[in-house]
C-alpha cells in the first residue's frame, strides 16, 4: 500500500485550536494568533452545536485575519478572487471546512487568527456552542 494512503500525518499540522469550544451569545470573539510563516495553505474547520433559545434566524461567520506581529495590523485574508476568506452557518448542528491559500496574505503578515461573529434574530437568550481549528499544510519542514 502506498505510504500516502496510510501515513499522511507528516503532510499537515492539525493542533491549532483557533477558537476553543464555548457557549456563545450574540457578539464576536477573536482567536489566538498563530505563526503561519512556514506554511503555504490550510483548512479552517468549524464545529457548531445545536442553537438554544429558539431564535427565528441564526448567523455565524468565521473569517481569517493576518497580522505582521500577531498583535496589531490585522487585515482580512483574501482568496484568489480578492474576497475575504469566510465560512458562514445559518443553523446549528453542523461541521464545515474551508480551504485557504496563504499566498494571498500580505508578504509581511506571518500571523493568522480566526474571528467569530454570532448573530441571532429573536428567541429567548439564544446561544450556541461553537469552536474552530486550523489545519496547516504545505510546510517548509516536517512537523515534529
Amino acid at each position: 500500500m502506498h505510504p500516502l494512503r496510510t501515513q499522511i500525518g507528516h503532510l499537515y499540522k492539525a493542533d491549532h485550536q483557533a477558537l476553543a469550544p464555548a457557549q456563545q451569545a450574540e457578539g464576536s470573539r477573536n482567536g489566538a494568533a498563530f505563526d503561519v510563516s512556514k506554511y503555504g495553505s490550510g483548512t479552517l474547520v468549524v464545529n457548531v452545536g445545536t442553537v438554544a433559545g429558539t431564535p427565528s434566524a441564526t448567523s455565524l461567520t468565521y473569517t481569517l485575519e493576518a497580522s505582521p506581529d500577531g498583535t496589531n495590523g490585522w487585515a482580512p485574508l483574501k482568496n484568489a478572487d480578492g474576497a475575504n476568506v469566510a465560512l458562514t452557518f445559518t443553523a446549528g448542528g453542523a461541521c464545515k471546512e474551508l480551504d485557504f491559500d496563504l499566498q494571498y496574505a500580505n508578504a509581511e503578515h506571518h500571523f493568522l487568527r480566526v474571528v467569530e461573529t454570532v448573530d441571532f434574530t429573536g428567541g429567548t437568550t439564544p446561544s450556541v456552542v461553537a469552536g474552530a481549528t486550523l489545519v496547516l499544510g504545505g510546510g517548509q519542514r516536517l512537523p515534529l
